[in-house]
């Protein structure tokens, strides 16, 4: 049987793939000793492929505007990668702390003792237990059944608390867990320490009760315990700001202020999701245990990049600053629906193809909120009357994602900055 040899092979297709990478696909298709028109064939197949995976910008009309598969938050990220004093003290010309003005304004913001950051809240759930079980003596974790959770990407709780060498010790049912409970598991299970989570990524409802973060202080406080919360979700955004904004739907949501001012030693959450910022983790609360795990051996393992931090930098000053709505997220919460209309029908100014502006609803994703929405106008297009238009929205040059309903696309705006816009309105005047 007749064969091309690699470099031929490799000649056969126009990519802005490494030449090595393509060898390799090359050398992957000769080995299937086919035919020379096949082989070329699988070429093409296989690069394709291969061009679609690698990461790139990609406009998110989804309506999911913490959409986990697509980054989660959006960011304005202005730090260029350069040089930067991310651990150096310009003032006196010497090494210096890391990220020592972000921890202040975090501390601000918050109403922290002290604070650290690593490189997502699983890292923060696990550095705490791990460090309190090393320095403090801790040896059982406290947790009601109906906060044992799981969220995407295969994380389940128990076993981040297994991994940490500490026994889990479960109470109450998964609907109902009393004081009474908790006062029980720590009278039988000496040098163990509450762990309270926040159900970020589901409800439940009805027939139901728990013990809330003051009365598990008081109760901690007199066995010599120690009270965490995972709030995951991490909202820090202000009742006044929400307020003026006409903002409704967290109403029933904790916030990290909360927490720590309720009794919390120490509170974790994400930097991608409800904060509004990179993926991270923050753990905030006492001085003393926040120092403990700067200093564990873990604590470099888990810690963040430069470009992370000064993004965190940046989204912590904003809030410091009542600039709320400078932060992407937050634009597209308040967005209002005119604007939102206005928008839509400036991209669809010059689609041909069948389409209709909707009423719908978009949501917040990232394991937050589960059952709350927010009004949007969207635009409605059949895709059984359009069959190549899903195809092409993935091939655009920078691709545009939007969801399907009911053999619907749908394109909801509020999930992308109103800067893509020009983007999507090229993209339908070329249908």
């Amino acid at each position: 049987m007749d064969k091309i040899s690699v470099n031929k092979l490799v000649e056969e297709v126009k990519s802005n793939l490494p030449r090595e990478i393509l060898v390799l696909i090359a050398q992957n298709c000769l080995n299937k000793n086919t035919d020379i028109q096949t082989t070329i064939k699988n070429f093409e197949n296989e690069v394709y492929k291969y061009t679609l995976k690698v990461q790139k910008k990609v406009i998110n009309c989804t309506g999911t505007l913490l959409h986990t598969n697509l980054g989660r938050a959006q960011t304005d990220i202005d730090f260029n990668g350069e040089s930067t004093n991310v651990e150096y003290d310009i003032f006196n010309n010497r090494r210096g702390k890391r990220n020592e003005f972000l921890s202040e304004s975090m501390n601000l913001l918050l109403g922290s003792d002290d604070v650290c950051f690593v490189n997502n809240n699983a890292s923060s759930l696990f550095i705490t237990l791990k460090t309190l079980k090393n320095i403090y003596g801790k040896k059982t974790v406290i947790i009601s059944r109906g906060e044992i959770i799981e969220i995407g990407g295969s994380y389940r709780l128990p076993e981040i608390i297994q991994e940490t060498d500490l026994k889990m010790v479960e109470i109450g049912t998964t609907n109902k867990t009393k004081i009474t409970d908790y006062e029980k598991a720590l009278k039988e299970n000496k040098d163990s320490l509450i762990l309270k989570v926040h159900r970020s990524n589901f409800s439940i409802d009805g027939f139901v009760e728990e013990v809330n973060l003051k009365d598990l202080k008081s109760l901690t406080e007199s066995q010599n315990s120690i009270l965490i919360h995972d709030l995951g979700s991490g909202l820090v955004a202000s009742k006044k700001f929400l307020e003026k904004e006409n903002i409704n739907i967290f109403d029933d949501e904790p916030t990290v202020q909360e927490s720590l001012r309720q009794g919390s030693d120490l509170v974790m959450f994400s930097g991608d999701k409800l904060f509004g910022s990179l993926q991270s983790g923050i753990i905030a609360g006492d001085k003393k245990m926040i120092q403990s795990i700067k200093e564990s051996p873990l604590f470099r393992t888990y810690r963040c990049s430069p470009l992370t931090l000064f993004e965190l930098q940046e989204t912590t000053s904003k809030y410091v600053s009542k600039k709320e709505k400078e932060i992407p997220l937050w634009k597209m919460i308040s967005m209002k629906y005119e604007n939102l209309e206005n928008r839509i029908k400036s991209v669809c100014e010059n689609l041909k193809i069948k389409h209709e502006f909707v009423h719908d609803y978009s949501v917040m994703g990232g394991g937050t909120l589960p059952n709350k929405t927010i009004p949007s106008p969207v635009v409605q297009i059949s895709e059984l009357e359009n069959k190549d238009l899903m195809s092409k929205l993935m091939l655009n040059e920078i691709p545009i994602i939007p969801r399907i309903n009911k053999n619907n696309i749908i394109i909801d705006l509020r999930s992308t900055s109103e800067k893509n816009d020009i983007n999507i309105k090229d993209f339908f005047t070329k249908l």
